[in-house]
């Protein structure tokens, strides 16, 4: 079906409902209004904000709230959701295969997202063993919860910050652990993640780094205990594994497509096969992967416009990593590393201010004089957005400062 005003014969297959996907859809039939445009979604739903799972840990789940798109939005854009999985890419006779059947296409987007990663723990097929990924985990993880008294949540990243709260907001004791040897290793330097590792203490969640789990205990199938890598046992009615996620390129292995961990694309989203493009959490731009919902929205417009015959380019941004959860808020962006050498023409200046009462942090990072980076816990995150439009200009300490703090 098309409109009066343009008539195509392209026909667009994309692979994947989540942002990506859905983006790609939006941004083809803006760029082809006549073309056929079908999505496969391999989890039989239609597209939801997966962000938002965690506000319903010990909550009735209304998926109505969490919809991105209803059925009648796609029946107006003419776009066709295919509640089924896709089995196999044919590049070559340009097909794809369902459990029923082929559909021929002109321009493929795979857009199938990740999943979350489980380590071989011993014990992970107990009763009360869960991920954090999808409606159907939230549903099984209320289950488990029911009358629980204690939770183990490995995992200090995004979800596993926000499960352990959720869970400690129900009044049920809850352990964090994660592996390295503080929280958001990756985001704060040691003072920032002290200040935010009080903050969580201070919800009464016990927080322990740097020990890794061995495997889960348990009696009559359900698990009673984590077993860590020292030989201690923790106590646990429910463990949620929540320690990171891998691309879902199974659908692309032996068609061709170039990849290494990740499906391999230029800033057009192109992979190393013509007419395939690629996007979101299964996708690294020229070598970068990013992780993150927005960004995998901005990709999966430029792959959906390139699919539909446009040209559009994919420009990565460095965006804030934003994390609002124990009450409190931590974002970071920009140039926080900080590496100062003899043989460096880079000459770096640092302001940091510490509140521990109030479990405030801030870091400034300054770069020949120029403003490169920030860390923010607690309530000077609350302006981040001006900050982030001071980026690489010459603003001072104390203007920034004023900002932060008034």
């Amino acid at each position: 079906m098309s409109n009066n005003n343009s008539v195509s014969s392209r026909q667009i297959i994309i692979i994947g409902n989540g942002n990506a996907g859905l983006s790609a859809a939006k941004a083809a039939r803006a760029q082809d209004p006549g073309a056929s445009i079908i999505i496969f979604a391999g989890d039989k739903r239609l597209p939801y904000y997966r962000l938002r799972l965690c506000e319903y840990i010990g909550k009735n789940l209304n998926f109505d709230e969490l919809k991105i798109s209803s059925e009648e939005w796609f029946d107006k854009n003419r776009i066709q959701l295919q509640l089924s999985r896709v089995t196999a890419i044919d590049p070559e006779a340009k097909k794809i295969s369902t459990d029923s059947k082929e559909y021929s296409y002109d321009s493929l987007v795979l857009a199938t997202g990740s999943m979350p990663i489980v380590p071989p723990f011993k014990g992970k097929e107990l009763a009360g063993v869960h991920t954090l990924w999808t409606v159907e985990d939230i549903a099984e993880i209320n289950k488990s919860l029911h009358n629980a008294k204690r939770a183990v949540v490995i995992g200090g990243g995004l979800l596993g910050l926000e499960a352990a709260y959720k869970i400690s907001e129900m009044g049920i004791e809850v352990s964090l652990i994660e592996g390295m040897p503080r929280l958001l290793p990756k985001q704060l330097d040691e003072e920032g993640s002290k200040v935010f590792r009080n903050k969580v203490q201070s919800l009464g969640i016990r927080v322990i780094c740097g020990i890794s789990v061995a495997g889960f205990e348990g009696n009559n199938g359900y698990v009673s205990h984590v077993r860590m890598a020292d030989s201690s046992l923790l106590e646990a009615d429910v463990v949620i594994i929540a320690v990171g996620v891998a691309p879902n390129t199974a659908i692309a292995q032996n068609t061709g497509i170039e990849m290494n961990r990740f499906i391999n694309v230029n800033e057009k989203m192109e992979t190393s096969v013509m007419n395939i493009f690629a996007a979101g959490d299964v996708a690294s731009v020229n070598g970068r992967w990013f992780g993150q919902w927005s960004v995998a929205g901005r990709q999966g417009q430029v792959a959906g416009a390139n699919a539909a015959g446009g040209n559009a380019v994919y420009k990565a941004e460095d965006v804030p990593y934003i994390l609002a959860t124990m009450g409190t808020r931590v974002v970071c962006s920009g140039d926080t590393a900080v590496i100062q050498s003899d043989n460096s023409e880079a000459k770096y200046d640092i302001d940091q201010r510490i509140d521990k009462e109030k479990y405030n942090y801030s870091k400034l990072v300054f770069r020949n004089g120029l403003f490169v980076g920030y860390m923010l816990v607690g309530e000077p995150a609350k302006t981040f957005s001006k900050l982030q439009a001071l980026i690489n200009t010459d603003a001072s300490p104390e203007a920034i400062n004023q900002i932060l703090y008034g």
